[in-house]
């Protein structure tokens, strides 16, 4: 009888453990395959909900680690307008993104927006990172949460908080609805964008975004809702659904050529690959 009783205790304890884990992995976006975590990975901790890392927009000495990879690894090209304009708005779409799934952590306290308001932090500072390099003025410069320069930005972050705080459904929506923007404004962009630097990073925020469509998604299913795409074409938010989180690939790592072939040559210091690059 009391090994009858051990057994049935055990396999209690199985069940009830195997279900707290289903249960904390279904809750939201687990991982960090934006292309940038083996850079920011080493610093930067934003505190309770990333608030404290992100009143002014970065996230400390990960921000500089990043920022030193874009500068060292990569050509500085010349900037067209084109170019510009396209780092101002994805800069500021970026907070965006961060800023509602900020407010809609507050709000519904789910993990899937506070994980992934931290990865806007990131992408925010890979734009960042770029500017500074190009010396652009930053759209967003100390603005505080909920607060942009972009009028129609302004005016997509106020519906969007109003939309997503009638119910955990519509809030789980509104996500899936800033990543289907994010993911086809970073394809438009990148068509007119020729400056390796910045296609590596709006490449890398694109796949960010990927896995954000896909963690969202996911959680609206398992609200019994769902999403039909805004911005992108059917067959591409089907592709996104339906394939695997994407992982690995980072900035750096898309541009290790460059590392190797002045590695060859200057007993591993890498300089005369950089500087092979640069105008």
């Amino acid at each position: 009888m009391k090994k009858l009783k051990l057994m049935s205790l055990m396999l209690f304890v199985s069940v009830f453990g195997a279900s707290m884990y289903i249960t904390g992995c279904s809750d939201g976006y687990i991982g960090n395959e934006d292309g940038l975590h083996d850079l920011d990975s080493r610093g930067g901790n934003n505190g309770k909900n990333g608030k404290k890392g992100m009143k002014n927009g970065n996230s400390g000495k990960s921000n500089k680690d990043l920022c030193t990879c874009i500068r060292d690894e990569y050509p500085m090209e010349d900037l067209s307008d084109v170019e510009r304009s396209s780092l101002e708005k994805m800069r500021e779409e970026e907070k965006l993104a961060r800023d509602v799934y900020i407010t809609l952590f507050e709000k519904w306290n789910l993990k899937v927006f506070d994980n992934i308001s931290n990865a806007e932090q990131r992408h925010m500072d890979a734009i960042l990172c770029l500017m500074d390099k190009y010396d652009i003025e930053d759209p967003a410069g100390n603005n505080p949460a909920g607060i942009f320069s972009d009028s129609n930005l302004q005016s997509l972050y106020d519906n969007l908080v109003n939309q997503g705080s009638e119910s955990i459904k519509a809030a789980l929506k509104v996500g899936a609805t800033i990543e289907d923007l994010d993911i086809f404004d970073l394809i438009e962009l990148s068509k007119s964008v020729d400056n390796k630097d910045i296609l590596a990073v709006f490449d890398n925020l694109t796949k960010g975004s990927r896995n954000h469509m896909r963690a969202f998604y996911s959680q609206l299913l398992i609200n019994d809702a769902d999403y039909t795409p805004q911005y992108i074409d059917k067959e591409l938010f089907d592709s996104i659904i339906n394939s695997d989180r994407e992982r690995g690939g980072t900035i750096c790592s898309n541009n290790s050529g460059n590392k190797r072939g002045g590695k060859g040559k200057n007993k591993g210091k890498g300089k005369k690959g950089r500087k092979g690059n640069r105008k």
